[in-house]
């Protein structure tokens, strides 16, 4: 009990050192001082103004490729499918984001193979991402993943789901609001004293988060992914912390 407490008094002491405030030029000493490959993307969707630290590196996309996974069911599969199918693609697709399931993702991939082999890259053309590779032999011969992104691009489609300029309003909104009541709230939401949505991703080494953090004024999209040898807690309290302050930089005071 007492190192709760104290955990959670630790938290509130830093996010209120942050929220006095907080500049591009510290997040990015941060980000140079990080004992591993970062990247760092982030952008008021109010005011268009962004920060950005080596946001166009190319990462493996761990699960937050199954955001372009949930896009390419509902975008090329779910409109022709039997009352049966939906209800499948809708369990999935909210195994996928809510609790991350890979199993639901497997699933999935072998239905798109099966279905509509062009779904992927169709996504990845009409969101004209450039580097972002999912379900791919070409992203494994050449990086050793079978899905890879950057920080801009993974951003990127996270901003077009919650615009709706991609799916549609009502699809986006069933994402958008699996994407807030997922059970992960480490990493972009641990500090945060408002509603945020967000799909967080790990594999070995490999930690990262992007979601959207809505205040009521300001909506602040942040998408971090970070590479290290270091235990994941390390890479999970930098993510944190990048959020908390990348939020208060660009929001509007």
């Amino acid at each position: 009990m007492y190192k709760k407490v104290a955990l959670l008094l630790t938290g509130l002491m830093f996010f209120s050192a942050v929220a006095a405030a907080n500049t591009p030029q510290e997040i990015t000493a941060d980000a140079k001082k990080f004992d591993g490959t970062v990247g760092v993307y982030a952008k008021n969707l109010r005011t268009g103004k962004t920060y950005a630290f080596n946001q166009d590196a190319v990462f493996p996309a761990a699960s937050t490729a199954k955001l372009v996974v949930a896009a390419a069911l509902y975008k090329y599969l779910y409109p022709a499918a039997s009352p049966a199918k939906k209800e499948l693609y809708d369990q999935n697709i909210d195994d996928m984001i809510v609790v991350s399931g890979n199993d639901s993702y497997s699933a999935m991939l072998e239905e798109i193979d099966a279905v509509r082999p062009d779904a992927l890259t169709r996504v990845e053309k009409d969101l004209r991402l450039r580097k972002t590779l999912v379900h791919s032999e070409a992203a494994y011969k050449r990086y050793n993943y079978h899905s890879v992104t950057t920080p801009y691009e993974m951003a990127k489609v996270f901003e077009d789901i919650y615009r709706g300029r991609y799916l549609g309003r009502q699809k986006s909104d069933v994402l958008k609001n699996k994407l807030a009541n997922t059970i992960f709230r480490d990493e972009i939401p641990r500090y945060m004293e408002t509603p945020v949505m967000h799909k967080v991703g790990a594999l070995d080494r490999l930690l990262c988060d992007v979601g959207i953090v809505d205040d009521g004024k300001d909506q602040i999209l942040i998408s971090v992914y970070t590479l290290t040898d270091r235990p994941e807690a390390y890479a999970s309290d930098y993510i944190a912390k990048t959020a908390a302050k990348a939020y208060n930089a660009l929001r509007r005071k």
